[in-house]
């Protein structure tokens, strides 16, 4: 018996990197500071829980999972422990924790986190400085905000950043989740308090974040201007009103760090920026995120969630936690929101499919179709989104909904491929017309030996895989024959 080894190298590479997990975040203004109750938590409607459970329940593409992280504002001292007791009871106890890391606002309610316990660890979280001086310069001071009116108040609620690593992941797929709830115009009517949190929150990104950090950043920003904000225009790295350039690698800044942020809104691959007024002239009500009912309804977009190029899998091959695609939705009749935009991220709610002025529970809602059959079921969810019972001695018994709805993205845990090793052929041994070998690559690994009577391409058959380290031995009696070593998924 002739035999002949040859060790050829055919590595399967995704140039995607695997998908190891799917977190579901989601940012929502409770509205309980407003109301000065957790009513809408706590008494026997449940209504918030239950609208995160439906969360839960919805089809984003062909996923469905709790939520993960969820960002809120609009809390009062006991809301986030009281959103805990009860998402334990829907989900059992210990599911849910919330972060007890203080906000030290000095109006309309502190911002917070609740997270899933088994999938995720909060590892740092801190408050930033509220007021005009917080635009942080390299050197680690702080300077006055830049300011169309030169100088008119800064932030005065305290954003919060959180640094998030998934359960059962390293370092490399840690996240930072900047929580906001920038003032409203009503005090504010320039933008420009809104505009300094955002001049803080990138320039906090810039020089108290690792380079290659993954960056989130979301919350209730209150874009009544739309994306004509010079809030929005900071945030996303465009030039703003005033003529500065805030893109990652403007003049303005000591480092190339990519801090600016992309809309997952964005109609284009790889995402931009998204142009909506909040007005009538709008293109579409899809985007909406506010209001649940009354004179505000269905009106504007004021709530974000804007990840940084490297939480984008078109800007950034290396991995971590990236948006996830959404190339078709069948759960939803209007094939939202791939329709609209090739990302997993909507408003909970709302599809698009009411009109501008409509509330939660109109009857041409069809957002949440694929949970007609569920519990809770959909025509529950719409009370449960609406608010409702906001007024009066009993408002603790009677308040339900918030006059926002939450917005939230599923995102990937991608890994990066690795290339496997290339197999190594050792101690060849031929006995009584047996050969035997050995195949050492990456440990753990899965490498196939192939086996051919001959060197043409069509002719090899895979005879075994098996992990790396292993030996081989070939029984059969065969005259002449070839073998291959390669690295298979």
């Amino acid at each position: 018996m002739k035999l002949f080894f040859t060790a050829v190298l055919a590595i399967v590479i995704c140039a995607c990197g695997a998908s190891g997990k799917t977190l579901r975040i989601v940012s929502y203004n409770i509205d309980c500071e407003d109301i000065s109750s957790d009513g809408n938590i706590t008494n026997s409607f449940h209504s918030l829980p239950t609208v995160v459970q439906a969360i839960g329940l919805h089809h984003l593409g062909t996923n469905t999972q709790p939520m993960d992280v969820m960002s809120c504002e609009e809390l009062n001292s006991t809301t986030l422990s009281n959103f805990c007791v009860q998402l334990n009871v829907i989900y059992g106890a210990g599911s849910y924790t919330y972060d007890k890391t203080t906000d030290p606002n000095t109006g309309g309610g502190p911002d917070g986190i609740i997270y899933r316990t088994n999938t995720i660890q909060v590892v740092s979280a801190r408050a930033l400085p509220d007021g005009t001086t917080v635009l942080l310069q390299s050197n680690g001071t702080y300077t006055t905000a830049h300011s169309l009116l030169g100088g008119a108040p800064g932030p005065d609620r305290s954003p919060m950043v959180y640094q998030i690593r998934p359960i059962g992941f390293g370092t490399t797929n840690d996240f930072y989740f900047y929580v906001s709830h920038a003032r409203s115009t009503s005090d504010n009517a320039q933008g420009d308090a809104r505009y300094a949190e955002a001049q803080e929150v990138r320039s906090d990104a810039k020089y108290n974040l690792p380079a290659s950090s993954h960056i989130l950043y979301g919350g209730d920003w209150n874009l009544f201007n739309g994306s004509y904000e010079n809030a929005y225009r900071c945030l996303t790295g465009q030039t703003t009103s005033d003529g500065t350039n805030w893109s990652d690698n403007a003049s303005i800044w000591a480092n190339t760090n990519q801090t600016q942020a992309y809309d997952p809104v964005s109609k284009t691959v790889p995402p931009t920026t998204f142009t909506f007024t909040n007005e009538s002239s709008d293109i579409a009500t899809y985007f909406y995120d506010d209001a649940t009912e009354g004179s505000y309804a269905m009106s504007s977009r004021l709530d974000i969630q804007l990840p940084n190029a490297l939480m984008f899998a078109a800007y950034n091959s290396q991995g971590g936690v990236q948006l996830a695609p959404d190339i078709a939705d069948p759960y939803d009749i209007s094939n939202f929101p791939a329709s609209q935009y090739p990302y997993a991220f909507e408003v909970f709610g709302n599809n698009g499919s009411t009109t501008r002025g409509s509330t939660a529970t109109s009857a041409s809602n069809q957002s949440l179709n694929d949970l007609a059959s569920t519990t809770p079921s959909a025509a529950t969810v719409y009370t449960d989104l609406q608010e409702a019972g906001t007024t009066g001695s009993g408002k603790n018994n009677t308040f339900v909904g918030s006059d926002h709805y939450p917005i939230f993205g599923d995102y990937n845990i991608v890994i990066p491929a690795v290339a496997a090793a290339t197999p190594v052929v050792g101690s060849l041994v031929a006995t009584n017309k047996q050969i035997q070998f050995t195949i050492t690559g990456t440990a753990g690994d899965n490498y196939a030996v192939d086996a051919s009577t001959n060197l043409s391409a069509t002719n090899w058959i895979s005879i075994i895989t098996n992990q790396s380290p292993f030996t081989f031995q070939d029984t059969n009696t065969i005259p002449l024959r070839f073998y291959r070593a390669r690295s298979v998924p």
